[in-house]
Parts: structure tokens; C-alpha cells; sequence
């Protein structure tokens, strides 16, 4: 039989293929029945069968032409040999050495793709900017499309055109206080800080509960270096959320660790208020242990340390991070014991985690920290 391909065929050419393939193939008579090795229950054998004793091609699942057909799909199909197994051909070769390069060149275009990706985003919003303009032509007065089409232009950097867009709408549409959310962000944006402020507090007076924009206040005040300001509007920000934000309480606190000594004991009280709400959060707990160290409360962080660690599937690094509170704190025994811990503990990770280059540079800053006894 010449090449067949099954997505040529219909029910009516597999007929006749079937029916060729057992005119040129030679069967024995049909063999008694058989149990079906999985099931148990009783079929008969409809392929090559030796009653004499070879009963390599004998039923099986998934040994029968049919399978063979349909398992072939774009290959072709061989009718099954009477006696000897089947084995590799010069023709199954060759094909085999055809098809390498055609695999080669599927899984290079493969590649190829997920690499472009990341420049079609911008390709993306282009398209977005470029169908925006069209409804706003056939609809030059609609304060939607123009919000939509000034916000694009933000997140592309063309500030002129956003704000351009903006003063449109104000005219259109003057108690639209949409527009001096998007004007401050923009300004932000552009790095005009002052002028951000001014729009967010406006946008402000009419939505205070906005969780948005005391987030983008807060950023603003930052960026001008009035921390404490900015303290108090995530403290807005956080009250106004429905789901309390981790990030939020971070920068809560570091905004109003930055805005001097003061007004630590606030920061530590803000990230304690966050694990109250989301739980023992170990980025929370990291930043709370390093504001008890500026305010001198080696005890608290350490105390906080044993919290993370009472949890903790990995150990080394906390144990770590202890062995320098103790040692700075001048505890040198206890820190020698944290600090042996931590090699036990980085010692009984397996091969392939200890060989990592981050857990490389681990391994040599407990060595250091032993070899010099402890010294901080």
C-alpha cells in the first residue's frame, strides 16, 4: 500500500485501507478469544497472530491495524509483519533525519516568539491610542473618550497630549472631577510635584475616601521630602481600603521612619497594626525588626527574630540576621551558638540548594562571623 495520510481519508477510505491492509497482510486463522489484559473481558484478535508459537505481534492494546492507523495520523501507515518484529528501516530513518531540521525550526520559532512578546506591548497600546483617536473623530465632544485617550497618552509619556486632553474635558465638561485625578498623575509623571499635589488635593476635597489618590499624595509629599505628611495620607489611604495592602503599611512606615527618630515608635506600631490585620507577614516583620534596631531595642529584635523563626521552613538566614543582633549587642556567647546553628542549618540543605551562589556567599558570611569570634 503507497502512502496513506489520515487527514486525506473519510470513514469510507479507512474502509478500504483496512480492507487492503489484511488482503496483503498475512493472518493465520482467527485465534480463540482472549481475555483483554486490562479489563478482562473478551476479544478477539484482529491483527498477525502465530499459533505456532511467535506471538510477538499477538492482541494488545493499542497493537491492533486500527490503533496502528489512527495512532499513525500524518505518518505512514506499515502494515504490521506476520512473524518478525518490527525493527527501524533505512526508510524510517531517513524520514526520521527529514523531520530533525522541521523540529528545529518549530521550536526556534517557539523561542522566537515568546521572546518578542515584550515589545508588543508597546505595539499594544499604540493600536489602543490609534483606535481611541477614531472614536473621539466620530465623536469629538465625548468626555470619555478623551479621559480614556489622556490617560493613554500618560502611560506612553506624552504628558503634553495628556494634559492637552484634560483641559479639553474641563471645558466640556467642567465639574468632571475625574480629570484632576488623572491631571496629578500625569504631573507626577513629569515630575512637577507641586502641581501634582495641588490637583490630587483638589480631586481630594470631593472624593475623600479615594485609597487612589492618598496613595498618589502620599507618593507626591515623598518626593518633596515631607515624609511625615506622607505618613499620615497612606494612614488615610490604608483606612480607606477594604483589603488591607502589605505594601502600603511598608511604606507607611518607612515614610515616617524617614521623617526622623521621633516618630519610630509610630512606624513600629503601624507594621504591628498590618500583621494584626494579614498576619505575621515576614516582610512586615523584617522591616519592624530593623526599626527596633534604630531605636536601640536589641531585645525586641531579637524577640522578633525568634517569631519568624518559630515559623520558618529555612532557618539559616534568620538565624543569621540573630547572630549579628546578639554579637552587636555585645551577647558574644549567644551569638557564637546562633551563628553555629546557622552552618547546621545551611549544612542540611541539600547539595543542589547549597551550591546556589547566594547560598554560597551564606555559607562564607557564617564562616567570617565565626572566625572572628563572634566580633561584630
Amino acid at each position: 500500500m503507497g502512502e496513506t495520510y489520515l487527514s486525506d481519508r473519510n470513514l469510507t477510505g479507512l474502509r478500504n485501507d483496512l480492507a487492503q491492509v489484511s488482503e496483503r497482510t498475512h493472518v493465520c486463522p482467527k485465534p480463540p478469544i482472549r481475555n483483554h489484559p486490562r479489563t478482562n473481558s473478551t476479544h478477539e484478535a484482529t491483527v498477525p497472530f502465530d499459533a505456532g508459537g511467535d506471538r510477538s505481534h499477538s492482541w494488545a492494546p493499542g497493537n491492533n491495524v486500527v490503533t496502528q492507523y489512527i495512532r499513525g495520523g500524518m505518518t505512514r501507515l506499515r502494515a504490521l509483519p506476520s512473524r518478525e518484529p518490527w525493527t527501524k528501516t533505512p526508510q524510517w530513518t531517513a524520514s526520521k533525519t527529514r523531520l530533525r531540521p522541521a523540529l528545529l525550526v518549530v521550536v526556534g520559532l517557539v523561542y522566537t516568539t515568546v521572546l518578542v512578546q515584550g515589545t508588543w506591548g508597546h505595539g499594544d497600546r499604540s493600536e489602543h491610542l490609534a483606535g481611541l483617536d477614531a472614536k473621539i473623530e466620530a465623536d469629538p465632544d465625548s468626555p470619555h473618550h478623551l479621559l480614556e485617550r489622556a490617560e493613554a497618552h500618560r502611560r506612553l509619556g506624552h504628558y503634553d497630549e495628556s494634559l492637552a486632553d484634560l483641559d479639553r474635558v474641563l471645558v466640556l465638561s467642567p465639574g468632571n472631577l475625574e480629570v484632576h485625578y488623572l491631571r496629578g498623575l500625569t504631573h507626577f509623571d513629569r515630575g512637577e510635584f507641586a502641581d501634582a499635589e495641588a490637583s490630587l488635593r483638589r480631586y481630594l476635597e470631593s472624593k475623600p475616601d479615594s485609597s487612589s489618590a492618598h496613595i498618589a499624595l502620599a507618593k507626591t509629599l515623598t518626593q518633596q521630602g515631607r515624609h511625615l505628611e506622607a505618613g499620615d495620607e497612606y494612614t488615610l489611604a490604608i483606612a480607606a481600603q477594604p483589603t488591607p495592602i502589605p505594601n502600603h503599611f511598608i511604606a507607611r512606615a518607612k515614610a515616617y521612619r524617614a521623617a526622623g527618630e521621633q516618630f519610630l515608635d509610630p512606624a513600629v506600631e503601624g507594621l504591628d497594626d498590618g500583621m494584626s490585620l494579614m498576619g505575621p507577614l515576614v516582610t512586615l516583620q523584617g522591616l519592624a525588626i530593623e526599626i527596633e534596631l534604630d531605636r536601640g531595642n536589641h531585645a525586641g529584635a531579637i524577640a522578633r527574630v525568634d517569631d519568624v523563626l518559630a515559623n520558618a521552613p529555612r532557618k539559616e538566614t534568620w538565624l543569621l540576621r540573630k547572630g549579628r543582633i546578639l554579637a552587636s549587642a555585645g551577647h558574644q556567647e549567644q551569638a557564637l551558638d546562633a551563628f553555629r546553628l546557622a552552618r547546621a542549618s545551611f549544612e542540611s540543605l541539600p547539595p543542589r540548594v547549597r551550591s546556589t551562589p547566594a547560598m554560597i556567599a551564606l555559607r562564607d558570611t557564617i564562616a567570617i562571623h565565626l572566625d572572628k569570634d563572634t566580633s561584630p
